[in-house]
Parts: structure tokens; C-alpha cells; sequence
């Protein structure tokens, strides 16, 4: 299955810089990182069948796994922190487990450990045991069955981003919670049949897909209704600060620390969603968006003349990016990156108004996003009746890649009049295509092939050009409709690499984008 994996990336600083890469001594600690994960979420769930919560091994691998998501250049003295903390936890967790089983009369269950609970960090020896994990499980395990947990761990990773989100709502999030120790334990076990852990993958897909849900309710209960809105890339004269990420609850304490000031607050990225929230419309301060996003962000953040704040998971590796006015509400903090604690962003605003700022501004065209379900229900319902369709496209968030605009550009061009075409980011001028600008919308996806789901029973063919940190959970979820059938486009190596496409085409029918022609000629032999 060709993908040709690399032909467009001088395209995405992102990539070709470096910037959502991870170089191999911090792969090794990472394999480190996931040994502890698995041991604690091993006695964590034996607990659990007792009753009991362990809110330390709880609050240790949320945060663990928070920090892989968000930071792959992690420092040592991030690795040391997580370590010890593993060290302090671990040993206790264990204690409590047999003090039960005494209780209870019942022969405890162990787990084989390759680390020493040993609170002096050796990060030469981590590093070694690391290398030495990995060797192991290439020999011991079928790269099959290792892409399979990969696609598990990274199922993992996307609910842990929900938790969070729901968490910073202070809403409940212990069903989330329990899947990521099943997803953990589940890695433990030297499983080597594909439908035993295919299973495990589509359940815990589910329940990811259940804790966006929640996360987007609780969302449009705190902030109203979402809604189509006009969204300005100008900038104006005036202090300014950057926010970066997808977490708009943090973004509405940065507007909260600066609403009395006259400090201008612009989103970047994923960010620029809240601008579709009404709340969000009565902050004087909230200006706009700027910039392209993160394939983009070495020469967005350069230009920025005021500090930037990486919200959440938003940090990637920062080794090229502008240094000294980077800061972030993250768990973990990279070399150069000032960290912002307990909602204080003083340090920040006095960078703001010691900062240059924007001396004159400039105006530049509004952009259109958003959407409203119910309203583009009507209207698809109104193409279905009107024309004897035999196939719906549904065309996912587009890239910025030169590669992918013009595939889809084809796309929409040369597909045949009997197919319409519902997309969430390339627009067409023929009759056939429904435009749905859910700019940076990871949502968005989902709740559309839903609704095209209830309302029809047409194959869908569903493209996702670009991936996010839920799009390989969102894709295995949507795989599981026998009516959908799924092509992905490139994805960063730190998301999704050939191996995992290969399996996912072998193990969920998932496929490639390859070229127009052949991609179409491929289904309409379906």
C-alpha cells in the first residue's frame, strides 16, 4: 500500500524542523515511562476489584501520560520527577494490595518487574533498560501485535487528553479513568491474538468517543451553544498575548487575568475554536486568531511580538522554537519554557506590557467557522431527496500542505455526480458539494458521520487528511460502521507512522490516501 510517506514536508515545519519528533534517548526513557504505567495500572486495578481507589497511582499515571502526550523532549529532571514518584507510589500500592488479600484471605497476584523501586535515578541505566525493552519486545513480540498495543497506547493517550479537559470542568471522568488501566494492564498480558486486543482497542475507542461527547456538552453548558461565527485574522496596535492548544477552559482564565488591562489575547492552532463559544464574544480582549497553526509555528511564534502561552498538551519538542517568551500551564516544562502555576499569569502579563507589541496592526480578512448540526442536517436530507445519490464523501479537517489541497482539490473535481460530497474544509463550486468550515474542530468528525449515519444509508466514504492526538481513536471507532469506509492522509511520524497504517489497513480495513485516480477507481469497485 503506497502512501508516499514523504514527498510534501518541506511544506510542514512541524516535521521537517524536527518539532513533533522525538530522538531516541527519549524514546528510550519513554519505554521506561511505560514499564511504570503498566505495573501501576496492574495493582491499581486489583484494588479496583476490591473497592478501592488509589488516588496516588491515579494522580502519578495521568500525569505521566499527560506528559508524554505533550512533551516529547522531556528533561531528565522531568524523567527523575516521574521516577521517584513511581518509586514513592508503587511500593505503597503494592502494600495496600497484599494487606487486602491478608485481609481476605486470597493468594495475591504479582507482576514480573524489569525496575528497581529505587529512588536514586541512574538515567545512564534507564536509558540502557529502555534499549534493552524495546530489543526485547521487537524479538519477543510480532511487529503486528506491537503496532497494535502502539495504536492502544495511543487510544490511551487521546482519553487521557479528554479526562483532563473534563477534570479542568470538574466533571466525572472515573469511567475514562478505568479504561486506561484496562488499556495499561492489557499491555502487560503477552497477548498474541489480533481479535483479542482488536476488541480492546474498538471498546476503549468507544468510551473515548463517549468522553468527547461529555467533554462537548459540559463545554456548550459553560459556554452556550456553538455556533457558526466570523473569526478575523487582523491584528491590532497594542500589547498582545498568544494562546496556544486546545484547552479553551484554560484560555478563559488568561481572559479573566487580563480582562481589566489592555493587553489583546490572540488563539493559535486548535485554540481558535472558542471564538465559536458565545461566551467567549463578551471579552473585550479576545481579538482573533493568528497565524496557521502548528505545521506553521516556528515562524508564528517568531513573529508574535508579545509572550506565547502553550496551554496543555500543546508543547511538542520546542528545541527550534523562539525561546524566553514561551510559557506553559503543562505538567512538565521544557528547557526554555517558564512555568505558569496555579492560574498566576502575572510574570506573564509583564511580559506582555514589556514586550514590543503590535505598532500598527493590520487587516486582513475574516474567516467563517463552526457549525451547526441540526442546520447542515436539513441541508444534506434537502441533496439526498433532491438527486438519486449512490455514495456520500465525507471530507475530514484539511492540512495546509500543498500536497493535500491539490488531492482534494482533484477530488472534488473528478468525482462522479452521483456521489455528494459533504466536506469540513476543501470547497468546490458544483452543485454536489456541502461546505462545513469546522476549522480545528477534533469533534467535528464524528458528530458529522453520525448524522449522515441516521439520516442515510448510502456508503460513506469518510477522508481524514490530517491527524490530531484523537484521530487514530476517532478512525478505529468509525471503522467499526460497516457503511463507512475510511482513508487516511499523512500524518507526523510521532502520530501515525507506515507501520501503524499498514496494520490498521490489515486489522480495521482502514486505507491510505494514495492518488486521486486510483483512489477512486478503488471505490467505486466497492
Amino acid at each position: 500500500m503506497n502512501n508516499f510517506y514523504n514527498d510534501d514536508y518541506q511544506y510542514d515545519s512541524c516535521v521537517s524542523r524536527g518539532i513533533c519528533s522525538v530522538n531516541p534517548r527519549t524514546s528510550s526513557l519513554q519505554e521506561v515511562l511505560v514499564i511504570y504505567l503498566k505495573i501501576t495500572a496492574f495493582y491499581a486495578l486489583k484494588l479496583c476489584e476490591h473497592d478501592i481507589q488509589a488516588k496516588d497511582a491515579r494522580e502519578i499515571i495521568l500525569y505521566t501520560i499527560s506528559v508524554m502526550v505533550s512533551n516529547p523532549e522531556f528533561s531528565e529532571l522531568d524523567f527523575s520527577v516521574l521516577t521517584s514518584r513511581f518509586n514513592e507510589v508503587l511500593p505503597e500500592l503494592i502494600k495496600k494490595y497484599e494487606e487486602i488479600c491478608k485481609e481476605k484471605n486470597i493468594e495475591p497476584d504479582y507482576i514480573e518487574s524489569p525496575v528497581k523501586f529505587d529512588k536514586k535515578l541512574n538515567i545512564i541505566k534507564s536509558i540502557q533498560l529502555g534499549e534493552k525493552e524495546y530489543l526485547k519486545n521487537a524479538q519477543d513480540i510480532p511487529l503486528e501485535i506491537r503496532d497494535l498495543f502502539k495504536i492502544l497506547f495511543v487510544i490511551a493517550k487521546s482519553i487521557c487528553i479528554n479526562i483532563l479537559d473534563l477534570e479542568s470542568y470538574e466533571a466525572d471522568s472515573e469511567e475514562g479513568y478505568k479504561t486506561i488501566l484496562r488499556i495499561l494492564d492489557s499491555l502487560n498480558a503477552n497477548e498474541k491474538d489480533v481479535e483479542k486486543i482488536k476488541s480492546v482497542i474498538i471498546e476503549s475507542s468507544k468510551i473515548d468517543n463517549k468522553l468527547m461527547n461529555i467533554v462537548r456538552k459540559t463545554q456548550e453548558e459553560r459556554y452556550g451553544k456553538q455556533r457558526i461565527n466570523e473569526v478575523s485574522y487582523s491584528t491590532t496596535p497594542g500589547k498582545a498575548i498568544l494562546v496556544v492548544g486546545s484547552n479553551i477552559r484554560e484560555l478563559e482564565d488568561v481572559l479573566e487575568a487580563v480582562k481589566d488591562t489592555d493587553i489583546d489575547v490572540y488563539t493559535h492552532d486548535e485554540m481558535m475554536l472558542a471564538n465559536t463559544f458565545p461566551k467567549f464574544a463578551e471579552y473585550k480582549n479576545l481579538k482573533g486568531q493568528y497565524g496557521q497553526g502548528m505545521e506553521n509555528c516556528l515562524l508564528d511564534f517568531a513573529t508574535f511580538p508579545g509572550p506565547i502561552i502553550l496551554t496543555r498538551h500543546s508543547l511538542y519538542n520546542v528545541e527550534h522554537l523562539y525561546r524566553g517568551r514561551l510559557y506553559t500551564t503543562d505538567y512538565a516544562c521544557s528547557k526554555g519554557v517558564i512555568s505558569i502555576k496555579n492560574k498566576d499569569f502575572s510574570d506573564v502579563i509583564k511580559a506582555a506590557q514589556d514586550a514590543k507589541g503590535f505598532k500598527t496592526g493590520k487587516q486582513c480578512e475574516t474567516v467563517s467557522i463552526g457549525f451547526d448540526c441540526e442546520n447542515y442536517k436539513k441541508l444534506i436530507e434537502e441533496k439526498l431527496k433532491a438527486r438519486d445519490y449512490k455514495r456520500i464523501f465525507l471530507i475530514g479537517q484539511g492540512g495546509y500542505t500543498l500536497e493535500q489541497q491539490s488531492y482534494f482539490t482533484k477530488l472534488l473535481k473528478q468525482m462522479p455526480d452521483n456521489i455528494l460530497a459533504v466536506s469540513l474544509a476543501y470547497s468546490s463550486p458544483r452543485d454536489n458539494v456541502i461546505l462545513l468550515n469546522a476549522c480545528f474542530d477534533a469533534f467535528a468528525l464524528v458528530k458529522i458521520s453520525e448524522t449522515i449515519k441516521e439520516i442515510s444509508e448510502l456508503p460513506v466514504t469518510i477522508f481524514v487528511p490530517q491527524c490530531d492526538r484523537h484521530t487514530i481513536s476517532q478512525i478505529t471507532y468509525l471503522s467499526q460502521n460497516k457503511n463507512f469506509q475510511i482513508y487516511i492522509g499523512k500524518c507526523t511520524p510521532l502520530q501515525l507512522n507506515p507501520n501503524l497504517i499498514d496494520t490498521l489497513h490489515k486489522v480495521f480495513g482502514i486505507n491510505g490516501i494514495t492518488s486521486v485516480k486510483k483512489d477512486l477507481s478503488d471505490i467505486s469497485a466497492q
